[in-house]
């Protein structure tokens, strides 16, 4: 028989952080239910947030980086636009621990942006969706 799962979403972060060269790494920490499904081929979790950078640069995202073994998930580099854009990406679902707190770090890898004063990175709204097993019985 088929597992049944549904979608449901954490909100890591309403409002909006900035890298302003001190510190160059933002954490969000957050518990997961003990139903996570850590993730298959067609069920990953998605994280979505929103940015703006007045510098192209370059942004990594870490699951649990405090765990050993290679944790980065996102490596992308940031246009110097000045305009809020979003930005999804999915994820290996198997660095999450269900039913623990779990913690997803955000790392500027070039921080010598802000040798000038006007060169700050803004992440905001950071939403993260994932699939959670449910019992068949509370289904019908």
């Amino acid at each position: 028989m088929a597992t049944v799962t549904l979608s449901d979403y954490l909100t890591l972060q309403d409002g909006s952080r900035r890298f302003d060269g001190t510190p160059n790494a933002i954490d969000l920490n957050f518990q997961l239910p003990d139903d996570f499904v850590m993730g298959t081929n067609l069920a990953k979790p998605v994280i979505q947030f929103k940015y703006r950078a007045r510098q192209e640069t370059d942004l990594q995202l870490w699951i649990n980086p405090d765990n050993a073994g290679q944790n980065v998930q996102i490596d992308v580099t940031f246009d110097a636009s000045n305009v809020i854009r979003s930005h999804h990406e999915f994820l290996n679902g198997n660095l999450f621990v269900p039913g623990a707190e779990n913690r997803i770090r955000f790392i500027l890898v070039d921080h010598s942006i802000f040798d000038d004063n006007n060169n700050d990175i803004g992440i905001s709204d950071v939403l993260l969706t994932f699939q959670r097993r449910v019992d068949r019985k509370s289904v019908v």
